[in-house]
């Protein structure tokens, strides 16, 4: 019997073990576009290819809709019974649910950011049209918008390469548009932040409750 106990013992260690291991694997994923965007995600030297995906067939594919439908059913079903339970109670009661979700979300997602590491950021786009005034004005409008993400992405996560190269070509009549991005991040990572996310929702929903307690 205790040679039992013991053989169960080191095989939930090695599972947990296992488990662990598998947590503090760094998880990959790239992004390529060159006319045609490809996004795969990977595990060590095992690669998955997420976009574009295999043709599906037409009995898999009316059997994921039937399944999403009975997903949407249910999730609108949760959200109709916790608006009709906050409405009872009154309706800053229902706004101020969402303003604390909302602020428990964005929070949320700000340390999960961090928590991501870009390991390479290639972008290159060159502007050109059959127009030299609106080749100009193009460029300025792009470069408006890259630089404000990249100057986003540097401050909300970790980025070891990169090398953006925006420019013009008043010979072309179309422009060239190129990039390859890839991040990781550890799931043990992930995990963390989502039991956080956890223990802050159900502090909130008690605070909230004792809220309703009435004062004596």
């Amino acid at each position: 019997m205790r040679y039992a106990v013991l053989l169960v013992l080191k095989i939930l260690l090695a599972i947990i073990g296992i488990m662990l291991l598998l947590l503090l694997l760094p998880v990959h994923l790239r992004a390529t576009f060159n006319g045609d965007l490809k996004v795969s995600a990977g595990v060590l030297f095992i690669n998955f290819k997420l976009y574009p995906r295999p043709p599906v067939s037409e009995k898999k594919r009316l059997k994921k809709e039937r399944r999403e439908q009975k997903r949407k059913k249910k999730e609108r079903k949760r959200l109709s019974e916790a608006e009709e339970e906050l409405q009872g109670e009154g309706v800053w009661a229902l706004v101020k649910y969402y303003i604390e979700m909302g602020k428990l979300i964005t929070s949320t997602a700000k340390r999960l950011l961090k928590t991501i590491t870009v390991d390479r950021l290639n972008l290159n786009i060159v502007v050109a049209t059959d127009d030299a005034a609106r080749t100009a004005i193009d460029y300025g409008k792009i470069c408006a918008v890259v630089y404000p993400i990249q100057a986003l992405i540097e401050s909300t996560m970790r980025v070891r390469r990169r090398e953006i190269n925006i420019s013009t070509d008043f010979l072309l009549e179309s422009g060239v548009l190129e990039g390859d991005i890839k991040i990781h991040v550890l799931p043990i990572c992930v995990l963390w932040q989502a039991l956080l996310f956890f223990i802050d929702y159900t502090g909130n929903n008690k605070d909230t409750a004792l809220e309703k307690i009435p004062q004596r």
